[in-house]
């Protein structure tokens, strides 16, 4: 393993003897193992590099408390450290991971080898945001594919690896407490499911490990975490943009609020059996949660049609309206896996194991949703300007804009989001003379079935006020002077503990429309179930300075699709399936060109599998125009050729490395909704829509980094700095339809670059880390590139600070220093402009 080092092991500063890290054996993995607890970021980078010069893959490594004490909220946050690798960010958190310049959905997960699952709504994106940074001790990132690693991994695999009680020869007992506070705290946050605003954050976690019984030869592990932030986020959103006398005028200007307290929890729980070196049992439970208690407090501001320009960047909006709309947003996103594993060596050269898991992620949004609407007027006219892309207006008179009188009961549509994935997977590897290590000639065969069910289940009430019954804003609005970012006036807010109570005191007040609320129970709703049965093959060759992997995978897939034909107000159930089988060959070849200088080469083909929503969304049939738009169950996932090469240049004693990894990704069939034909349902000809695979896509990449443990040329005390960075260069190519070629892919940044400065000396140490991600698409228009939306550059400067004492140390963090904020851009003017704050965290780590 590349460690027995766990996340929360702060405590006693030690050095590690990176030759010694060097020499220790291999695990199943590639990774060096080790039985030093470790603390130093030097230490952590000599752990890394060890892994890395021992992988048999083209791969990055990140362990101990580079991830553990970063000030990193969850396992997404983490993995933007590696070099290729890319976080997509939800508001100031990471949430989903990419690699190599590909959508998040081309990155297959896995927890200790076993499928990860995710309720994230008709994707395939494992979102971690519920797994927190204590969770693991190694994050694993496997960027060039062997025939036994999973073959839906166009970009990558990533694999979280948690402690064992086998890490350590005795009891093993960590923990850590930390409290802090953010410094965006400026929207309004007592209402409805919030009875409290601003607070402090705190976070703290546990890990205790022992060995017990005849020989010591029975483990357990427990670990727990818990943790509370409290931020809240501004956000300002302009709509699309209408061309006026050549002066894109935003179609709307939608400011928000969002306070939010997120809650983490969960823990782990491994009971395990090693009787001698030749067998190894677990068994073990892992459970995170995440639970938003969120409200998103709304204020727009429409234009009418009576728009002239005035000027180059500048207009006369001669009548405009707009809503105040509140959301609670009480998200739940509970994570469980379950799994047992079996590790045999039968004989000096045979090596079997077997794993059987089950995992269930759930994605449960249960949501208040409240408007009331202003009219169109000529009272609501205003000047509007735009610079540098951000638009702002400027009312003649904001009497009528504010006065909440003026703002009648739109709607109420209350909802449930309820999505859930589970996955049901077994797997059975032999190999004989093929762990690593071994030399001469090995075989490795194996085989795997999943079972994936995605579920989805969505409903919306709908409820219209009683005739002859009148409610505006000024009945429920909540006293506030906050005025939002990008405004001049201050912001109406919904109270909605004002509109509960006038629910429950005036009962018929509001109708419930039966019908649109019995189809809107049903119309979203649909399953997924996919089946893979796969299989390999593998042969290798090991000498003195090389080693080469060739093989093949074979994967089956099944998939049912069970859901509903909507027409009008009529659901009809349908039940559509589709099979597709994919051969997949790969060879790779390391070798050693020097005692220090490492080549790898390698081939493989991989595969993209199309997301839930493309596979299964409802028919919906307009009876009108007589189309029909639906899923397609028979899609075939994309295909891909991956080349790859690297050069490794290793420092002594791996106290450093240089990198230099070049590679070029061809992908097929990518999938775009288009027109298809036509189908007779009922006697009529319908012209069909639904997701077909169309065309391709391409990415050619280049990732250079350097690691330096200590600048040990320097004099005095700067010996005691040590270096790392990387940096990503991304060239991609996507080919719409129609023959329309994009100069990118979508969330791919052209540049991508991290860097870290640490010094350690004595009982000190401390670390800046800057991460910055280059303007990337987020969406990609085929007719108009203008409506191609993308996020500007992003810098982050995070730091750490550590005192220790004997048993315990004291550690600073604060997050995003210079407190940037996220903007997203058309081709005319911003789209979202996204303000979070900083964070500050001060705490204590201990090791009993």
């Amino acid at each position: 393993m590349i460690g027995a080092v766990s996340i929360l092991a702060l405590a006693v500063p030690a050095t590690v003897s990176a030759q010694a890290a060097e020499e220790q054996a291999p695990d199943e993995t590639g990774a060096a193992a080790e039985d030093i607890v470790v603390t130093g970021y030097g230490a952590q980078n000599a752990r890394a590099v060890a892994a890395k010069r021992n992988a048999e893959q083209i791969a990055e490594f990140l362990s101990g408390d580079d991830i553990g004490q970063q000030p990193d909220y969850n396992i997404s946050d983490s993995f933007r450290r590696l070099p290729g690798v890319q976080t997509v960010f939800d508001e100031d958190e990471g949430r989903y991971v990419g690699i190599r310049g590909l959508n998040p959905n081309f990155t297959f997960g896995t927890l200790d080898g076993s499928a990860v699952a995710t309720a994230e709504r008709g994707n395939r994106q494992l979102n971690m945001e519920a797994i927190p940074t204590t969770a693991v001790k190694r994050l694993e990132v496997y960027k060039s594919r062997t025939p036994d690693i999973e073959g839906n991994a166009i970009g990558g695999t990533i694999n979280l690896v948690t402690r064992s009680a086998f890490d350590s020869p005795g009891t093993y007992l960590v923990g850590s407490a930390f409290i802090g506070t953010g410094d965006s705290q400026d929207v309004p946050g007592e209402n409805f499911g919030r009875n409290s605003d601003d607070g402090l954050n705190f976070r703290g976690d546990a890990t205790l490990s022992t060995r017990f019984g005849p020989d010591r030869q029975f483990g357990i592990l427990l670990t727990g975490s818990f943790s509370r932030k409290r931020r809240d986020q501004e956000r300002f959103n302009p709509g699309g943009y209408a061309l006026t006398g050549g002066v894109p005028v935003a179609t709307s200007l939608l400011y928000q609020g969002y306070p939010n307290t997120v809650d983490r929890y969960g823990g782990t729980a491994k009971l395990e059996w090693q009787p001698d070196d030749t067998l190894h049992l677990s068994v073990g439970g892992t459970h995170f949660r995440q639970d938003d208690h969120e409200v998103r407090l709304s204020h727009q501001l429409t234009p009418g049609t009576n728009r002239t320009a005035t000027g180059t960047n500048t207009a006369r909006i001669g009548s405009a309206g707009g809503f105040v709309r509140f959301n609670d947003f009480p998200i739940e996103k509970p994570l469980t896996v379950v799994q047992g594993d079996l590790a045999w060596k039968p004989g000096e050269d045979h090596t079997i194991e077997a794993r059987a898991s089950w995992s269930k992620a759930t994605f449960l949004e249960d949501s208040n949703q409240l408007q009331f609407n202003l009219p169109t007027s000529a009272a609501n006219a205003y000047d509007y300007a735009i610079d540098k892309g951000i638009p702002t207006a400027e009312l003649d008179d904001a009497s009528t804009f504010l006065d909440p009188a003026n703002y009648a009961f739109g709607s109420y549509n209350p909802y449930r989001d309820d999505s859930t994935d589970i996955i049901r997977e077994g797997a059975v590897d032999y190999r004989f003379n093929a762990d690593p290590g071994d030399m001469g000639w090995g075989i490795g065969v194996g085989g795997k079935y999943r079972e994936n069910e995605r579920d989805f289940d969505t409903q919306q009430q709908i409820y219209r006020l009683a005739a002859g019954r009148s409610l505006t804003l000024a009945d429920v609005v909540l006293p506030t002077d906050y005025v939002p970012i990008f405004s001049n006036y201050p912001m109406l807010i919904i109270d909605y503990r004002k509109f509960d109570a006038f629910q429950s005191d005036n009962a018929g007040a509001l109708v419930l429309d039966e019908a649109a609320t019995a189809l809107n129970a049903r119309r979203n709703d649909y399953v997924v179930t996919e089946k893979v049965a796969a299989g390999y093959a593998l042969a290798r060759h090991a000498g003195d300075r090389h080693l080469v992997i060739f093989g093949l995978r074979y994967e089956h897939t099944d998939t049912s699709i069970d859901g509903y034909r909507v027409s009008g107000s009529t659901l009809t159930p349908l039940t559509r399936k589709g099979k597709y089988e994919n051969f997949l060959p790969s060879v790779a070849l390391n070798y050693d060109l020097t005692d220090a200088l490492k080549l790898r080469m390698s081939y493989a083909k991989a595969i993209g599998r199309p997301n839930p929503s493309e596979l299964g969304a409802n028919e919906t049939l307009n009876q009108t125009a007589l189309t029909l738009s639906r899923g397609n169950p028979e899609l075939k996932p994309r295909q891909a050729d991956n080349y790859d090469l690297s050069l490794e240049y290793y420092f002594p004693g791996n106290g450093g490395a240089l990198t230099f990894a070049t590679f070029y990704k061809d992908i097929q069939d990518d999938i775009f909704s288009a027109t298809v034909g036509q189908t007779v349902i009922d006697g009529a000809a319908y012209t069909v829509t639904q997701p077909q695979n169309l065309s391709g896509s391409r990415v050619f990449g280049v990732e250079v980094g350097a690691i330096r443990n200590r600048l040990d040329f320097l004099p005095g005390f700067l010996a005691n700095f040590g270096v790392s960075g990387n940096v990503t260069w991304l060239d991609g190519r996507s080919e719409l339809p129609g023959g329309v070629r994009f100069g990118r892919l979508i969330q791919q940044p052209k540049w991508q670059f991290n860097a870290a400065l640490f010094y350690e000396q004595g009982p000190l140490k401390a670390r800046a880390s800057y991460a910055r991600i280059g303007k990337l698409y987020t969406a990609i228009s085929a007719t108009d590139p203008r409506a191609s939306r993308y996020d500007t550059g992003f810098d982050q400067l995070d730091l750490q600070a550590r005192i220790g004492f004997d048993r315990f140390d004291v550690i600073a963090e604060a997050r995003n220093v210079t407190n940037e904020n996220r903007r997203n851009f058309d081709g005319f003017g911003t789209r979202d402009e996204n303000y979070f704050g900083r964070q500050f965290w001060l705490g204590v780590a201990f090791r009993l």
